[in-house]
């Protein structure tokens, strides 16, 4: 794989490519790199911050494996 961010001064740019490359499908990709793209913002809360409210009951169901696998 080949990556690379460049700022053109021109409308044309020449790729040098490997030679493993050669005879193999290949994908050129060109887009304009946003300045934000390369930043990963924290999240304002963790997950057990977001979910400390959040409440389960499971109504007293309890998990029988024998029952589960009887496949009579």
């Amino acid at each position: 794989m080949i990556r690379k961010i460049i700022i053109p001064r021109e409308r044309t740019f020449t790729l040098e490519i490997p030679e493993s490359f050669l005879g193999k499908e290949v994908e050129i990709l060109a887009f304009e790199v946003k300045k934000d793209q390369g930043e990963i913002k924290p999240k304002k809360n963790s997950f057990a911050e977001r979910t400390k409210d959040l409440r389960f009951s499971s109504g007293g169901y309890k998990f029988n494996r024998l029952e589960a696998n009887d496949y009579d």
